[in-house]
C-alpha cells in the first residue's frame, strides 16, 4: 500500500511539472523597471531617484516602479508574473521659487482673492540651498538628482519638507526653516 502511494504522489508530481502547473514565472525587478522606462520612453540614465519594490495585491504579485525626469514623477504597477503594465501615472511637480518677489506677488494674490486666509511669512533663516545640504549630508552619496524638497507653511511653522531616494530606499524629512532642526526623519528601507 506505501508502495503505491509512493508511486501516485510521484507520477502527479512528475505530471504537474510537465503541464505547467508550477508557481508563476518572475519577471524581475530589473525586467520591470526596463518595461516602465520603456513605456515611459527613457532609459535608465534619462531617470533619476528609481525605486523599484515587491508588493502582493489581490494574490498576485506586482512591482511598484517610481522614477524621475525632469520634474515629473512616474509610478508604475507590474505584474510580477509576466510584465503586464497594471497601472501607469505620473506627476509633474513644481519646482519652489526662491525668489521673495514671486513669493510676495502670490501672497498678495491670495489676500485679495480672500482676506481670510493666513499667509506664510517671506523670510526664513535657512535657504532651500542649505536645507537641501543638511538633509543630503544624513544620505551619504545621494546627490542632488535623488532630492525632492520644497518650502511649506504649516502650524504657524516654516519648513522644507522633501524627500531622498537612493540605493532603493526613501528617506522623508521636514527641516525647521529658520533653525535647521529636523522636525522629521523617517527611512523606508525597501
Amino acid at each position: 500500500m506505501k508502495r503505491y502511494a509512493a508511486a501516485v504522489i510521484i507520477a502527479m508530481t512528475i505530471t504537474a511539472l510537465l503541464t505547467g502547473c508550477r508557481y508563476p514565472a518572475d519577471i524581475g525587478k530589473d525586467k520591470a523597471a526596463e518595461i516602465a522606462l520603456e513605456d515611459a520612453g527613457f532609459v535608465k540614465s534619462d531617470v533619476t531617484r528609481l525605486q523599484i519594490s515587491k508588493d502582493r495585491d489581490d494574490g498576485e504579485s506586482i512591482y511598484d516602479v517610481e522614477f524621475t525626469s525632469g520634474n515629473t514623477e512616474y509610478d508604475y504597477e507590474i505584474l510580477a508574473s509576466n510584465g503586464e503594465i497594471l497601472r501607469a501615472d505620473y506627476d509633474e511637480s513644481h519646482a519652489p521659487d526662491s525668489s521673495n518677489q514671486n513669493k510676495q506677488q502670490e501672497q498678495k494674490d491670495t489676500q485679495g482673492e480672500n482676506a481670510n486666509i493666513q499667509t506664510a511669512p517671506t523670510d526664513v533663516q535657512i535657504t532651500i540651498e542649505e536645507a537641501s545640504k543638511l538633509a543630503l549630508d544624513r544620505v551619504p552619496g545621494a546627490s542632488e538628482q535623488d532630492l525632492k524638497i520644497e518650502l511649506d507653511y504649516d502650524d504657524g511653522r516654516q519648513k522644507y519638507e522633501g524627500d531622498i531616494i537612493y540605493n532603493q530606499k526613501e528617506y522623508e524629512f521636514e527641516i525647521d526653516a529658520d533653525t535647521g532642526d529636523f522636525l522629521k526623519w523617517e527611512e523606508e528601507r525597501r
